[in-house]
């Protein structure tokens, strides 16, 4: 269908998402047209000689072939002028490998017409390209009939784990107030599912559940299938969790098992969107060790750590890793556990700190605790002797106002990336309080390759580093020229 469009309609968020496989038979088209024989490109006998993969490599000019498409037909489409790109080839693609292309619009300039556009080409969940593309429309009206649909990003399911439990039905609630749809895990039909069917009905939500025993591995591999067929995920709220009494093994496959393999299965749908959130629920026993809690906050701890990791290798594509750790709450789950005189936060104070967190997501500090008058941020981590003040009555008895953990003190947990972070938005004349999460050469505003070496530069005189030429070049993203600063300084050292 031809509509008739208008630039401004184009947002930040805006998406397509296409699959692309190219075959050993298109490379004499391409090499007719670009003069490219190498032999590594389509004699396998010759790629064999060249290492242990006898595979011939797709051209790299071959795999942006599809950045063309995504101007003069999506974005913007018939007007368009192409400014720009550049590109980072991660990884090497063989023919006959399906790519799954992602461009989603990272800025727009309405004064001029001007979309600037972040690209992504995954197998699986691997980035093998990541390009930054500028495009201008030539005019501001057209008729308009995108090659393939675009997707907003606000667009998105929200996957629950133990949705049916007390906290996991507030998160639910809360979730589909934002306009979520919601897949919602527990382990078959009961009184609590029809309490919550009840409470999203009235909310008018969309919604689906899934019966999964997240203790065993057919649960998982059930649940993880129906993960696989959501194009739109784009957060996974893991608040399933085992009885404080259930045995190791149990705790373990429900906190951690479950959300690796629920990790595996969504990551590459939140890549290709280019945005998506893992939050865990853990728990503040973590940090104060109350006694016959030491399964259920390991595996906690252990959930907490994969999720570290996932955080680390996909914020700069858009996808971050949580950790919500609450203190005692107000459910059947601690009632066991609470004295008469506890404080403890209401499940719906839970879910209202989760919209918290995800709304500030690209903050560096991703993890936060909560207790009864009390909210810290930061990352888990360790901590400093003698910096904690321990408890052995309760999971929340441990953190006290002004007390230091390791979520205020983790080492790495704003420091020099910070002091760099000050120094990249002074030399680049953005506001103190501009997002640098994922920026870099062609991403964040200003960061052009003439003020790429200038920054370089300034960095060098302020920090007493000296960077090589091949080091320049190699170093265009933020998180880039964090790891090399950090090398830089640890030599020095």
């Amino acid at each position: 269908m031809t509509l008739t469009t208008a630039f401004d309609r184009f947002q930040i968020g805006d998406h397509i998402v296409f699959d692309k496989t190219f075959d050993q038979s298109q490379f004499d088209a391409f090499s007719s047209l670009s003069g490219d024989r190498n032999p590594f490109h389509h004699d396998s006998a010759y790629a064999a000689l060249q290492g242990s993969d006898p595979r011939t490599i797709v051209p790299l000019h071959m795999t942006l072939a599809p950045l063309s498409m995504i101007a003069g037909m999506v974005f913007p489409g018939e007007p368009s002028l192409y400014l720009g790109h550049e590109i980072r080839a991660a990884k090497p693609v063989h023919y006959g490998e399906t790519l799954r292309y992602s461009a989603r619009i990272e800025s727009v300039n309405q004064s001029h017409h001007v979309l600037n556009l972040r690209v992504l080409a995954l197998k699986g969940s691997a980035i093998v390209l990541d390009a930054t593309m500028r495009v201008q429309a030539r005019y501001a009206d057209w008729e308009f009939n995108p090659l393939h649909p675009i997707r907003r990003e606000e667009d998105a399911t929200a996957l629950i784990t133990g949705g049916s439990g007390e906290i996991g039905q507030a998160i639910a609630v809360a979730l589909a107030r934002q306009g979520y749809r919601l897949l919602l895990q527990d382990r078959g039909p009961s009184a609590r599912r029809d309490t919550l069917a009840a409470l999203l009905e009235h909310e008018k939500a969309s919604f689906e559940f899934v019966a999964a025993d997240l203790a065993s591995g057919t649960g998982r591999s059930a649940l993880t299938h129906e993960i696989k067929a959501y194009r739109d995920l784009g957060l996974v709220v893991h608040a399933a969790s085992a009885p404080v009494e259930a045995s190791a093994e149990t705790h373990v496959a429900i906190a951690f098992s479950a959300l690796e393999a629920i990790a595996q299965a969504a990551l590459p749908t939140m890549l290709a969107r280019q945005s998506g959130a893992f939050v865990l629920l853990g728990t503040v026993a973590v940090e104060t060790f109350p006694p016959g809690w030491e399964a259920y906050a390991g595996a906690k701890m252990m959930a907490t750590q994969s999720l570290r990791s996932l955080d680390t290798a996909n914020r700069p594509y858009g996808v971050t890793g949580h950790t919500l750790a609450p203190g005692y709450v107000a459910t059947a789950f601690s009632e066991a556990y609470r004295g008469p005189e506890a404080s403890a936060l209401l499940p719906a104070e839970v879910a209202s700190r989760l919209l918290t967190l995800l709304n500030d997501r690209k903050s560096l500090d991703r993890d936060m605790i909560i207790e009864p008058g009390r909210i810290e941020r930061g990352r888990f981590g360790f901590v400093p002797a003698g910096s904690r003040v321990q408890s052995s009555a309760s999971p929340a008895g441990g953190l006290q106002e002004g007390s230091a953990t390791s979520l205020a003190s983790a080492p790495n947990g704003g420091g020099s990336d910070t002091q760099l972070q000050r120094t990249v938005l002074a030399a680049l004349k953005l506001p103190a309080d501009y997002d640098l999460t994922g920026g870099g050469l062609g991403i964040t505003p200003g960061w052009d390759s003439l003020r790429h070496i200038e920054l370089l530069l300034t960095i060098e005189n302020q920090y007493g580093v000296r960077f090589t030429s091949g080091e320049i070049d190699a170093t265009h993203r933020l998180d880039q020229l964090t790891r090399l600063l950090q090398q830089k300084r640890q030599v020095q050292v």
